[in-house]
């Protein structure tokens, strides 16, 4: 798709947004489009659900509206969760993210930095491997979709640890919705840790996971044990505040 065309779907989305459903003639004359250009572009807008059409007027369709309603979901998260995982960092002292799922792919959308820092670069926004970090296998263990995608796509092993079996991630799932936790052990990065809790929403989905990244040999076992226990209530505190986010606004 070039970029001209990309932008004319957003001016579309745009105006129905502001003036509500349109005719053909109404939209190209809004956007100084032709005609017959502007209505080859709603027909394959209304074909793929961006569009609904009814008798001869065009309005929001709902591909469009779900895309809306799961970016504001993802802000309100973002927004309720920040300062929770302000104090775990100052608790606990290592990098905190929040990781949220975009369908069948998982990405990091905040980050905050701790003492201990970590030289990873775990990039915001950008896709994570399902198979081999906590937060991956946290949202595939409670996910259907993300688990689906985790089984489709290619395992590699990138390191000696790194599960790829479909036996072996079962078992991994099967432990994490026992422990209400995802632990990877240097399955991505030898000598780093992954932790994940998750974050449910009051319908019960998966809205978000809590994740710490920690050298191995900076975590003992009761350590480790520790953080998890700080990274849940972090998470429990989220999910409180998703339940009621007036009374969080108000605190």
């Amino acid at each position: 798709m070039d970029r001209q065309r990309l932008a004319r779907i957003f001016d579309v989305i745009q105006h129905l947004a502001a003036h509500g459903p349109c005719n053909v003639t109404e939209i190209a004359t809004a956007l100084d489009t032709p005609l017959s250009s502007t209505h080859d572009l709603l027909k394959a807008m209304v074909d793929t659900g961006l569009l609904h059409c009814t008798e001869k007027n065009y309005g929001i369709g709902p591909r469009t509206i779900r895309a809306v309603l799961s970016v504001v979901d993802s802000i309100a998260v973002q927004r309720l969760a920040r300062r929770h995982l302000e104090e775990l960092v100052e608790t606990i002292g290592s990098d905190v993210y929040l990781a949220m799922s975009g369908g069948s792919s998982v990405i990091y959308v905040s980050r905050f930095a701790g003492r201990r820092r970590v030289n990873l670069d775990l990039e915001l926004g950008r896709s994570l491997l399902l198979h081999s970090t906590s937060v991956g296998k946290l949202f595939a263990a409670f996910d259907r979709n993300v688990y689906q995608a985790m089984m489709a796509k290619p395992r590699p092993a990138l390191t000696s640890s790194t599960r790829t079996s479909p036996a072996e991630l079962d078992r991994d799932l099967a432990s994490i919705r026992e422990k209400c936790f995802s632990v990877s052990r240097g399955e991505s990065i030898q000598g780093i840790i992954g932790l994940a809790t998750p974050v449910f929403g009051p319908d019960g989905s998966l809205a978000a996971a809590v994740h710490v990244s920690a050298l191995r040999t900076a975590l003992s076992a009761r350590q480790l044990n520790a953080v998890v226990r700080q990274m849940t209530a972090t998470s429990h505190a989220i999910e409180n505040d998703l339940a009621e986010p007036a009374a969080s606004v108000s605190a």
